[in-house]
Parts: structure tokens; sequence; C-alpha cells
């Protein structure tokens, strides 16, 4: 007996017509029972740091919103990589989600040959919680009053190259781009942290850092540190009288420093959505909006889109310039 092709593929039609109506219910059933138990969410640094206090911000409210235990687990080490791949391994369920820097997201990639993760394969933006500024930072009796002034000190014939004290190598590619556009050169001394950074320009050891803000901030408003600029595009409100790079000697210059909340690949879109329906929220709290700024940063948002466009062209620029510059992981 021949087969009737048209009549099987109709039949095949129909089928798979019904199966999406059937997975329709299913989907928003999975939205409606989750969370319905713990979720864990992963943080690539010590306990006590900005992304770990940010990260419990948002667990107290999600538990508010979602009725169930968001519970920080710290997973400190190797610039995040060890958190970082545990997330992308985890079941893709909603149950453990990744508190991510934009280090582990951006940094990693561009100065690493291999890593046991891919920022971009590996994980589904959910939102950005929070960003930024890095600080370009001299001490305060420093002949540098302002940005051109250390330009202008940089570029001047015979001058000895300036020390930059790294605290992070995401640090010194903001320093390296930042020298770069302005036409001059830069000698990095690395140091095991912000903190020592800090420390080595107010001893006089370097010249200037480029610092997160929560490390500069209190030496900053006590005195002892002088703010020349910001690496943001727009002023930050915890130091609105420190111009940005870009309105004064770099149009278009950013470094952002972010932390976003993303799940493994292949986590249902009922419960991404579920999750960011609560951050949306969330983020429009004035009482958040108020504990995240008095971290130095600027509250996040739910443009998915924007953020993993935000990760890809991260990715793009700061590999070039780790290539370019031969800045590598150590």
């Amino acid at each position: 007996m021949k087969l009737n092709i048209t009549r099987m593929l109709a039949v095949a039609a129909a089928s798979t017509a019904v199966l999406g109506a059937m997975m329709l219910p299913a989907r928003d059933a999975l939205a409606q029972q989750y969370p319905d138990k713990p979720v864990k969410l992963i943080v690539g640094f010590p306990p006590g740091g900005t992304n770990d206090i940010l990260a419990r911000i948002f667990s107290v409210k999600l538990q508010e919103k979602l009725k169930q235990s968001f519970v920080v687990e710290n997973k400190p080490g190797a610039a995040s990589i060890i958190a970082a791949e545990y997330s992308a391994k985890a079941k893709a369920d909603g149950y453990t989600l990744f508190v991510a820097s934009s280090g582990a997201l951006t940094i990693n990639p561009s100065l690493y040959s291999r890593l046991p993760y891919d920022p971009v394969r590996d994980f589904e933006p959910i939102a950005v919680l929070g960003s930024f500024p890095l600080v370009v930072t001299v001490h305060a009796d420093s002949p540098y009053k302002n940005i051109k002034d250390l330009i202008d000190a940089a570029k001047k014939p015979g001058a000895r190259t300036l020390d930059h004290a790294v605290g992070s190598s995401t640090f010194q590619l903001a320093a390296e781009l930042f020298a770069r556009e302005s036409g001059f050169k830069l000698s990095h001394v690395p140091y095991k942290g912000s903190g020592p950074a800090v420390m080595s320009v107010l001893s006089g050891e370097t010249q200037f850092s480029v610092s997160d803000i929560s490390a500069v901030l209190s030496q900053i408003k006590g005195g002892k540190l002088r703010g020349l600029a910001v690496t943001t595009p727009t002023r930050s409100s915890t130091l609105p009288d420190v111009p940005t790079l870009s309105e004064t000697v770099i149009p278009g210059y950013d470094a952002t420093i972010f932390t976003g909340l993303v799940a493994p690949k292949g986590t249902p879109p009922a419960v991404i959505a579920a999750v960011r329906a609560a951050l949306k929220e969330i983020l429009d709290d004035k009482d958040v909006v108020r504990q995240i700024e008095r971290l130095g940063m600027a509250p996040g948002n739910t443009d998915t889109a924007a953020f993993a466009k935000r990760i890809s062209s991260d990715i793009a620029k700061w590999s070039a310039l780790a290539k370019s510059a031969n800045i590598k992981a150590e």
C-alpha cells in the first residue's frame, strides 16, 4: 500500500501544533510553581565585599517577592573562575543563579587563553543588578589638580613613565585604555588587590591608580586622595564633583564595572521571566536604590537584550586591547 505523503505531513503538523498547545499550560504552571525550594545565589568573592553585599540585598528582596529562600553561597578564588564554572555546570532549573561580576563575564575571556566556561554560550542573562565607576586617583598633595594635568605630565618630553598601581586585571585594562586614548605610556605596578594599590598611592610609591570607587571613596572624602575622573559615561552620584573621562579628555570613553544576575544556559524561559519580573519591582524600590547607592553603585535594570549586548561588546573591546598591549592573566 502506498503511503499518502500529503496526509502524513498534515498529521505531523497537527500533532506538532497540539504538542505546542499542551506545552503552554505546562510553562505557565512552571512559572507559577517556581520557586518551590531554596535558590542559591553564587558569588565569586569572599563575604563582605561589594558583590557579596549586593547579593545579600537582593537575596532578601527576592525572598520577599517570590516567597522562598534565596541563599548566598560564596565561592571565592581564581578571579571568579571557580564560581563561574560551578554556576555554568549547575542544573539549568533556576535553583542556581550566578551573581556575576563584569570581570567574570568580560575580563576573564579577554585575558585567559582557556576558561572552563564561556560567558555567552553557558549563561542566560537576566538583569544588571548594579554598576559603578573606577576612579582615576592621585595623592591629595599631588601636583596633578585635574586629569589634564596628569596627561600633560605623562606626555611632557623627557618625562619619566608614570607608575600606575594595579589592583586587578580589570583596572589595568581600564588604565591602559585611558593611556592609549590619551597618547601616553604607563608602567603598571601590580599589587594584590585594591587596598595595597591605594596604599601605594598614599605612600608615594606610585603616582596614581585607577581603582574601584569603594576602595577610594573614604580617602577622597577624607582629603587624603584626589579623584581626577571617573570611568563611566555619566558622573557618579556618589562623587558628583568628579568629572568623567568622556566629558573631559576622551569622548566616548566607557569602562563601567557591573554586577549582573545570570542563569545556566537552558534555564526555562518561564523561570527567567519570573526572576526578572521580581527584580524589576526590586530595582524600583527606593529603599533598595538607597542601599545600592551607599555602595557607590548605580542601580541596574532588567533590559536583558542590552545586558547581553554589553557582555559581547565588552569582551570584544577588552580582548582587542589585551592582545595589542600584551596583557595576560598571571
